[in-house]
Formats: C-alpha cells, structure tokens, sequence
C-alpha cells in the first residue's frame, strides 16, 4: 500500500468520524437540549452533515471513471451545502449581535443572489466544468472558478459573522452574558477552522490529494454548538427553577387565601377540598358565615389554567365574599359581582359559580348558579341530581340575570358539591368519569361517615377509574352536612 493510499484511507476516515460526530451532536441538541429542528443551530448541524456526506460520496466515487455521474453530484452537492452552511452561519451570528441587515433588498442581495448564482453555477457544471471536470480516468479536477468563486463566498460570509463577534466582544455589551459568550465562542471557532485545517496539512502532507476540510468545520461546530447550547441550557434552567419558585410562593398564596380551618359546629358538618391539575389552579371553593344564623357557600371553576386563572380565581372570590356580606339573594349576589367582573375583564375569563346560603335555624337553602354543575343532595339516605336554575357564567355578558332555588334540609341531610374536575375525570380510552359514577360512589358511601370521609372516597374512585391517566383538570369538592338547629342537636 502506497502513502498516498494510506493518505486517502485516512482522509475517508476522518470523514466518516466528521459525519457521526454531526449525527451525534444534532440528536444531542434535540434530545438533551430540547432544541426544534427548524431552530438555526439544528438546521446548521443538519447542512453540515448532509454536505458531509455529499463529500463521502464525491470521495468514494472519485477515481471511478463508472461513477462519473456520482462524483458530480457529490462534489457539486458539497459545494452547494457548504455554501449553505456559511450563510446559515452567518445569519446566525449576525442577529444573535444585531448586525443582520434590516432591508429585504439587503437580505436578497447579500443572501439570496449570491448564493442562487452559485447554484446555478453548481446545477450546469457537469456541463460546463467551470466549478470542477472529470478526466477520463474518473478523477475530479478543480477548475479556477473554484478557487474564484467557491472559496471567497465561503470565507467572506465566515470572516463578516467572526469580524461581527469580534466586534461585540470588544465593545463589550455585557448585558446580555449569553450573547457575550457566544461572540467569544466565534471567535474560537473562528480560529479552530484555520489551525485544524493546517494541522492536517502538515500531518497529511500538503501535496496530498484530499484534505479534510469537513473535519475542521465538524470539529469546531461541536465547540461552538456545545458551548452555545450549554450555555442555553444553564439560563434556561436557571428561568424554569425561578419560575417553580414563582409557582410554589403562588400555591402557597392560593392555598392559604382558600379555607382549611373547617368549624366544629352542631349545627352543621362540612369539609372541602381543592386539588389543582397544574401547580396553581382555577378552581376555589369558600365558606363563611355572613351572620349568626347565615353560611354561605361557594365552590367555582375559572376558565383556563394556571397563573391568569388563579389572579381570576382570587379576584372572583374577594368578590362574592365582599358582596355575600353586603346582604341580598345568591342571585342579586351574583348579578352584582357580574357585573363588576364584566367591567373589569380585559382577559375575557369567566367563572362559573354555585353559590348556597343556608339559614341554619331552619335548614332552608335557597341557591343561584352561574352555570356551574348540578348539586347532588342527600335526602332520606340517597343522593340525588338537584336541578337547580342557572344561569350564564360570571364574565359572559354584563346583562346577565340569575334565578334563586329554594331547597328545605331536614336533619341528617346533606349536600354535595363539585367542580366538573369530577364528572370529566378522564381515563387512558378518553372515557368520563360522569355523574352517574359520581351518584354511584356517593351511594355506596355507608351512613354516618364524616363529610372529609366522603371527599376522601369519591376521590378514589375517580383515582381507580383513571388509574395512570393524567389529571387534566382541578378537582375540588364541597360537603354539607345538616344536623338541624342547635338545640335539636342538643336533644
């Protein structure tokens, strides 16, 4: 074996080894650094490595008078993404400096023209061997329009992206570390090229017949990418551990705005319970004495999820509370509080609301609802579907008018209350939980259990149901249990 066949199985070998590196480092950037293949780094590393493979295949085929054609498409196709590569390259570095030209006609020209002439240039050259020829003997010959047009595009767009990182390092913008980090990161990648370059120069001799300029560019594309990416990686970590904390302080605040100290009282038993689907919910429940002998009670869903259906669930419940203790019916209530949310609804979010006062001397319940779910009651040791009046949800139309339902409670009676958290409770086949399993688990609860012992058990056999499914919506439930008056209670 001769030393330039020895040179030339090198030469393959580093192509290949550039190749895989470039596999490697784009399934890298995907995968680990969660980045979508159409984002400009992935796109680069995709370019790089099909003209990679565009030059193994210009390699394998040159010399082979049979494979002609081949060895066309391969130079021809190396050229091209190489080109590509550079103007990706450079697009990046410009705009991740500001530097990317503002005008459309300055993109066409710069960008577009150039790029699209060489093209063409690439598409006739079998015909024309202005870029590259093939002897008859298979082998590729470079032409002077190679070395005119090729290799200056190539640089220009490299230096103008280096001269631009170099210019932002040494004005020394350091308001932004990322971009500050990836100007240097140029600059050594600006270096890499040239000096990986030369060094397989003097290693392969340089009257060698290849030289693997892929390999410098692999090389230094994983220096770049790593870094860029690395660095990506860290801020945004840094943003997702800061935003969980924003969350865990807003579920603390929301948790502690609902609710969790529930009166032992004979008059009445009653337990609540909130489980959001997200770390914040839009879900609330409430209750409160509005005097000595009124209980009002509240259990609503905001539409959305999140953040903005939490500042919405905090904002409705401080106003039907304020508005429940100013006096009036559950619907003059809730016109009321309407009618301020509709006059302050710039999001266009609403809330659907079930909203109970209970006069505890007497059991009467008299209820509005703002198009929440039906209550189910339990009277003479059943539940049951209550159908009481709705009405449109708080936020839908300023203009809304809402209907009171009366419903007598006798002692030993008790009221359930929900979210549609719990009916549309979803398995793995998309199948709903639905009232009629609600009735179900309620009716299978033995008597006398206590309203937290009822919450616990419709829970787990909506847990049962869904089984590994993900909890799509908040859940949050409310019971009431009437023991009557005081001093029946007594007695």
């Amino acid at each position: 074996m001769t030393a330039q066949e020895i040179i030339n199985g090198l030469y393959l070998e580093l192509l290949f080894v550039a190749v895989i590196l470039l596999g490697i480092l784009l399934i890298n950037n995907i995968v680990l650094y969660k980045q979508k293949l159409k984002d400009r780094i992935s796109v680069m590393l995709l370019t790089a490595l099909i003209l990679g493979c565009f030059e193994i295949l210009w390699a394998l085929c040159d010399g082979n008078p049979k494979l002609t054609a081949l060895t066309y498409i391969g130079a021809c196709g190396y050229m091209s993404l190489f080109v590509v590569f550079t103007v990706l390259l450079n697009r990046y570095i410009l705009n991740r400096f500001d530097h990317l030209p503002k005008s459309r006609w300055a993109t066409i020209l710069l960008y577009i023209v150039p790029t699209g002439v060489f093209f063409l240039l690439c598409i006739i050259t079998p015909w024309t061997h202005w870029f590259v020829s093939v002897d008859e003997a298979g082998v590729l010959h470079e032409e002077i329009l190679f070395d005119a047009v090729f290799t200056p595009l190539m640089i220009i767009y490299v230096l103008v992206a280096l001269i631009s990182a170099i210019h932002y390092a040494i004005k020394g913008r350091r308001g932004d570390r990322t971009t500050m980090r990836i100007a240097y990161n140029m600059i050594v990648f600006g270096i890499l090229i040239p000096a990986i370059y030369s060094l397989e120069i003097i290693l392969l001799d340089i009257n060698s017949k290849y030289l693997a300029l892929n390999l410098a560019v692999t090389i230094a594309m994983v220096y770049l990418t790593t870094n860029v990416s690395t660095h990506t990686l860290l801020e945004t970590r840094a943003k997702v551990e800061a935003t969980e904390a924003d969350l865990r302080v807003g579920t603390e605040i929301q948790t502690g705005s609902l609710p969790t100290n529930f009166p032992d009282r004979p008059e009445f038993e009653i337990y609540a319970s909130m489980d959001p689907a997200k770390e914040i919910g839009g879900d609330f429940y409430d209750f409160f004495m509005i005097d000595k002998d009124h209980l009002a009670l509240v259990i609503a869903d905001v539409s959305g999820k999140g953040i903005p259906a939490a500042l919405f669930m905090m904002s409705s419940k401080i106003y039907i509370s304020d508005h429940a203790t100013m006096g009036g019916t559950p619907a003059e209530i809730l016109e009321r509080v309407n009618k301020l949310v509709c006059a302050n609804n710039d999001a266009s979010m609403f809330v659907t609301v079930w909203l109970g006062i209970l006069e505890i001397s007497t059991g009467r319940l008299t209820t509005a609802s703002a198009g929440h779910e039906y209550p189910i009651i339990n009277t003479g040791g059943k539940y049951e579907l209550f159908k009481d009046k709705h009405g449109l949800a708080i936020g839908a139309f300023e203009m809304s008018k809402y209907k009171n339902t009366e419903l007598q409670l006798k002692k030993g009676d008790s009221i359930f209350v929900y979210t549609d958290g719990v009916a549309e409770a979803t398995d793995a086949s998309n199948e709903l939980f639905g009232t009629d399993r609600t009735l179900e688990a309620l009716n299978a609860i033995p008597e006398g259990v206590s309203q937290k012992e009822v919450l616990v058990r419709v829970r787990a056999a909506v847990d049962a149901f869904v089984k590994e499914a993900p909890q799509f919506d908040d859940l949050t439930m409310l019971g009431l249990k009437y023991n009557g008056p005081q001093d029946d209670a007594a007695a």
